[in-house]
């Protein structure tokens, strides 16, 4: 943006009031961004971030273990360095990762939290390079991985939410754009659609506004009302294989790996009631097409068949997969599979976009809600709608004729008994969509308008992600060029996590 357009912004937002307004009509992200430094301008909190002394983070042990990197880095002395980092790092050093650091100030958080970052990393880069050579090569790598295992990786998770995808892909060009896309993504249902396309691509191909472009056209409002109310109920295979087909290539999750570095993960559900949901990736079904992967996990009871997963054989001709078995949409029981990619990744933070209709209304940001009234009411309606369908199933389940409807209320239940939040929230507002989005059916430049919502939501919480993104991206960048591993399971299993 040109400075000229800056100053002109300045000047029409005198006030916080109209600081605010103007922010919530932003359309780029620097727009956004000059209008915050301004809001922390005229509001204070400029000298908030400048103050280190506050009770949310211990800054004095934050202060001393910046102080010593700096006088290290200063010297030189690589060996020291590497001996005083392995006093301890992890991303929640003295408590820095708190939330609400990052819940003042519209920009980032106390400049001290940043600078200790910056340091971090830079630490990092000189044991790695070593110039002085007085390091032996196991002795780097081996702190290599340690400090990333202790400091752990962050993941995106994309949850489920039918039309409202395009919020999704906001989201997901936002973080692209400003080089805070984790290599670790989940998807699940309309979330494993964004989930294949950005799995399958690099960054360089859909750079140059794919997702702003990309329409699922194929599926309309009008097919989705017209299989609710046909004989079958179901939308045609036909049409959702097209549909799949014209975004998602026949590649494998360890071909996809191969070709981007990224780490897919698509969830999906069994049909069998004693099943347990699989969390499909290029570790635990490395075979297994991503297109088979994503169309069984936006495979949503009673609208669509259970879907059958393929893979390829030795010679890279597509076969079943458990052919015995079926599988449904993900989000039925793991929209959001945390505990799964922290087994697997060594995952211990957490980025979340929501646009999940039926987990939408009890959900917003913990950090900043928990002691609020509001949100209290927001969890004891939570906690009501989730006895209250349990009390249905269980009474349905015992009368025949009632066996769909209490089919439907099983859903909800699972849909709603699940954990919705991380640790940085990037929450589709209420006002950002109409229920006939949810459908397909889009008026006017509403898909435009909830691709904005997307890159808007993310704005605020660029400061956080990028500070918890920055070292472990770092480490691994310095593994791979040290041990320069092969393939996804040398990259993983290799760091102790």
């Amino acid at each position: 943006m040109s400075v000229h357009k800056i100053v002109s912004l300045m000047k029409q937002a005198p006030d916080l009031d109209s600081v605010g307004r103007a922010m919530a009509n932003a359309t780029h992200y620097d727009e956004w961004l000059a209008l915050a430094n301004r809001h922390d301008e005229i509001s204070g909190l400029y000298q908030w971030r400048a103050v280190e002394r506050t009770r949310l983070y211990d800054y004095a042990e934050i202060r001393r273990r910046k102080s010593r990197i700096d006088t290290l880095l200063h010297s030189g002395d690589v060996s020291a360095l590497l001996r005083h980092l392995n006093e301890g790092v992890h991303g929640n050093m003295g408590g820095m990762g708190d939330a609400r650091l990052y819940h003042r100030s519209k920009v980032g958080t106390k400049h001290l939290i940043e600078e200790y970052i910056a340091s971090l990393t830079e630490a990092f880069e000189l044991i790695s390079k070593d110039p002085r050579q007085g390091l032996k090569h196991n002795e780097k790598t081996d702190f290599l991985r340690r400090a990333s295992h202790c400091y752990g990786r962050s993941a995106l998770m994309l949850s489920g939410g039918a039309g409202l995808i395009y919020f999704h892909h906001g989201v997901v060009a936002e973080l692209a754009e400003q080089g805070c896309l984790p290599n670790v993504i989940s998807g699940a249902s309309a979330g494993s659609w964004v989930s294949v396309q950005v799995g399958a691509m690099t960054d360089e191909e859909f750079a140059s506004g794919y997702f702003e472009r990309k329409r699922y056209s194929r599926l309309t409002g009008k097919e989705v009302w017209q299989s609710l109310n046909d004989r079958s109920g179901k939308i045609s295979a036909e049409i959702r294989t097209e549909l799949i087909d014209s975004f998602c290539s026949k590649m494998t999750f360890q071909e996809a790996y191969e070709h981007t570095g990224r780490y897919i993960n698509i969830s999906v559900a069994p049909v069998e009631r004693h099943q347990k949901a699989r969390l499909l990736n290029a570790i635990t079904s490395p075979d297994v097409t991503l297109r088979s992967a994503a169309m069984a996990s936006s495979a949503v009871p009673g609208m669509t068949s259970a879907v059958q997963l393929e893979c390829k054989d030795g010679h890279g001709r597509l076969i079943p997969y458990l052919p015995s078995r079926r599988w449904v949409d993900g989000s039925m029981i793991q929209d959001l599979p945390a505990k799964r990619l922290a087994r697997l990744y060594g995952v211990n933070h957490y980025i979340v976009s929501l646009i999940n209709p039926l987990a939408l209304p009890f959900t917003a940001e913990p950090a900043v809600s928990r002691s609020n009234l509001y949100s209290s009411a927001r969890r004891f309606f939570y906690n009501a709608s989730l006895e209250a369908l349990k009390l249905g199933q269980n009474t349905l389940e015992k009368t025949p004729r009632a066996q769909p409807l209490g089919n439907i209320l099983t859903i909800g239940h699972r849909l709603l008994d699940q954990e919705y939040t991380g640790d940085i929230n990037v929450i589709l507002r209420r006002e950002d969509y109409r229920r006939s989005n949810i459908l397909f059916m889009y008026k006017g430049n509403e898909i435009e308008n909830l691709i904005l919502a997307g890159r808007r939501a993310v704005w605020p919480r660029l400061a956080q992600i990028k500070n918890s993104l920055s070292p472990s991206r770092k480490l691994d960048e310095l593994i791979e060029s040290t041990d320069q591993p092969k393939g996804i399971q040398s990259s993983i299993m290799n760091s102790p996590r």
